[in-house]
């Protein structure tokens, strides 16, 4: 692995688009606004987000994940895929962390990255830590908008998973991770139950003093008749993982209209999607991505042409 100095390689990768000396002296405290509608959310300047996908590609990329257990912030995966290995199990248990950015302490975040400092592209990372750590986080915490965040996250519980990931082989348990949501599920209810308790020690036992477990979203499920709801998909009681109803009825009708009144078409358009074909092709190429079949059912039921010119925002309707 060839590696560069920390100075070679944002000169290589930014070609003079910004000067190191920049990245060096960045006041942080100026390139953030809060949102706030969201708790803990902050919008960084078009600058810090250049500076951060920067660390990404040569640093943030390089930090452990456990493959098997995590599906967050990954190109190849996605939220269905932490959901299937627990469609043919019985019992289902959810549950997340509050406030879980906002909850990772900086210090330990900095024994992460000096763990595992052999690994980065840059060959002094060690020189620049505290500013690497300057420019990822704000007010103590990592931000939640920050393009730096969700990598640091899924690394940050490398080794809370590889722990759970034993404890569950050990006990048939299944575990898989999104971001800060768990998911456990097991043919066997009380193991599964005892699952909690399990958790909250080993926030302890790994040096996650500040996790808590959120009760309020803690959610005992059983399969049968009654839909499994999970990161905001429906795993059927056959074992099919697809978006809630409601979603298939906004495109539905979206579409319904299309063809057949124009005017009660953008009427919808602008009340439900904000007369935003971006979200329309974001939601139907997310359903895809969950879903195929379904798109295929609507292909079949309004036609390949139309269902396509949304996807790719090529409606033709005059406003």
């Amino acid at each position: 692995m060839n590696k560069l100095s920390l100075k070679n390689a944002f000169q290589s990768f930014f070609h003079k688009q910004y000067l190191f000396e920049d990245f060096c002296n960045i006041e942080i405290s100026k390139e953030y606004k809060e949102i706030f509608y969201s708790k803990n959310t902050f919008s960084p300047s078009k600058k810090l987000k250049d500076f951060q996908r920067f660390l990404n590609l040569f640093i943030f990329e390089y930090l452990p994940i456990n493959e098997k257990v995590v599906f967050s912030y990954r190109k190849t995966v996605n939220a269905k895929d932490a959901i299937l290995p627990h469609s043919k199990n019985k019992y289902i248990l959810s549950t997340d962390i509050k406030s879980f950015f906002a909850s990772m302490n900086i210090h330990k975040l900095e024994h992460i990255i000096l763990n595992n400092i052999d690994n980065f592209l840059i060959n002094d990372s060690k020189t620049y830590l505290e500013h690497i750590i300057n420019l990822v986080t704000y007010n103590g915490i990592l931000p939640v908008g920050s393009p730096s965040s969700p990598l640091i996250s899924n690394s940050y519980l490398f080794e809370l998973d590889n722990f759970l990931e034993d404890y569950c082989i050990e006990h048939n348990i299944i575990y898989t991770r999104y971001s800060d949501d768990f998911i456990f599920s097991s043919n066997n209810e009380e193991e599964l139950k005892d699952i909690i308790n399990v958790l909250q020690k080993m926030f302890i036992d790994c040096g996650f003093d500040d996790f808590e477990i959120n009760e309020k979203k803690t959610k005992f499920q059983k399969q049968g008749f009654k839909k499994i709801v999970l990161l905001g998909l429906v795993l059927t009681h056959q074992g099919f993982i697809t978006v809630d109803n409601k979603h298939k009825k906004e495109i539905e009708i979206l579409l319904h209209f299309y063809l057949t009144d124009k005017e009660k078409f953008i009427n919808y358009f602008a009340s439900n999607f904000s007369s935003n074909i971006d979200k329309v092709s974001g939601l139907l190429s997310y359903i895809n991505s969950v879903d195929s079949f379904y798109i295929s059912k609507l292909r079949k039921k309004y036609g390949s042409f139309i269902v396509n010119s949304f996807i790719h925002r090529d409606i033709n309707v005059k406003f």
